[in-house]
């Protein structure tokens, strides 16, 4: 089991970077009588906002409200038990407490999408697998604030794995796969709404098994602690927290140098990565969120080229791709709260 350790760090010269307001700027001195006349105020303005201090006060009064009375200075994160943020935004809470259920429309679109996807991949013989990174809240529930309840309504991710079942679509549900890990190791960052790369490892391995392909082995030697200065949540509240949280060290891999170019994609004006890795073979495109960071090592370091596209495309985009590319195997990830927003089957897709 890992410690997650958590130290206030208030040193003034650090800057608040999530502070939902631009920070006054020095005034100009005064060329005409009116501005002299609104300049004592204008200068009063930004010494309040930026005077020596003020960034440590702040981070110092939102520890102090977060741990005491469990309020923190934005409506976009909410204090669970034992020092755990969750994120609240796109209706989180609600997908939470499974109030907000499919319309039948938008499961129909999720299965027509996902269906062409499949059905377009295997007349060109290629392994296709659609899966969701968990929201934080559903693999560590337990440590919502307790007022939360639960209702026994299915899940949105619930709603669409019944369907993939009953279709057969190229659904990999890692729900059960991370809710048996976290019994030996905390999987998800505290202040972040991202698992940590031990997490990303456990969904790295059901990926794999899915495929029908062997996982790199990595054991607890691969996993270094380090300090997170930089997660989101705790940038939203508005404090300034270390975590203390597994790393995955990249020379425990083969091919940890695999990282090769960034370049402009033409077809979802994102950025791609493309890596090589001479002693293994195939080609995978996979087209990830956020999430999917953890896993391009990992990936990186088991297929001979990944083609990696943080996009969420519509089918024609995602048909289009695969035409350019020609992988051996695809996988598509997105994160479980945007459940809500169906693939497209033209345009860019969501975003």
């Amino acid at each position: 089991m890992n410690a997650i350790i958590f130290a206030p760090n208030t040193e003034a010269g650090e800057k608040l970077t999530d502070e939902n307001r631009d920070r006054s700027t020095m005034p100009p001195l005064p060329g005409t009588a009116s501005e002299w006349v609104s300049f004592p105020r204008r200068f009063e303005t930004f010494v309040n906002d930026n005077f020596g201090l003020r960034d440590a006060l702040i981070r110092t009064s939102s520890i102090l409200s977060t741990t005491m009375l469990g309020r923190l200075p934005t409506d976009q994160v909410i204090a669970g038990t034992g020092g755990w943020l969750f994120f609240t935004g796109d209706r989180s809470l609600e997908l939470f407490q499974r109030t907000f259920s499919f319309a039948p429309a938008t499961l129909d679109q999720w299965s027509a999408q996902l269906a062409e996807r499949k059905r377009a991949l295997e007349a060109r013989g290629i392994p296709y697998i659609f899966t969701l990174a968990p929201d934080k809240h559903t693999v560590y529930g337990e440590f919502m604030p307790r007022h939360l309840r639960r209702s026994n309504a299915p899940s949105q991710h619930d709603q669409l794995m019944t369907v993939a079942l009953r279709q057969n679509l190229s659904v990999v549900d890692l729900r059960q796969d991370l809710l048996r890990a976290k019994k030996n190791d905390i999987l998800y960052l505290r202040d972040d709404t991202h698992w940590n790369d031990r997490g990303g490892v456990v969904a790295y391995n059901t990926l794999m098994s899915y495929l029908d392909l062997h996982p790199i082995a990595v054991d607890n030697d691969a996993f270094a602690l380090r300090n997170r200065k930089e997660s989101d949540l705790a940038r939203m509240a508005l404090m300034s927290r270390v975590e203390n949280a597994p790393a995955l060290r990249r020379e425990a891999l083969p091919c940890h140098d695999t990282i090769k170019e960034n370049v402009p994609d033409h077809f979802v004006m994102g950025m791609v990565t493309r890596t090589h890795c001479e002693s293994r073979k195939g080609k995978l495109l996979f087209l990830h969120d956020s999430f999917g960071i953890a896993l391009l090592p990992l990936l990186a370091a088991s297929f001979g080229e990944v083609i990696a596209i943080g996009t969420y495309p519509s089918t024609e985009v995602f048909l289009a791709t695969v035409e350019a590319e020609q992988p051996d195997f695809v996988i598509e990830e997105r994160v479980e709260r945007y459940l809500q927003y169906p693939p497209a089957s033209v345009g860019k897709g969501f975003p």
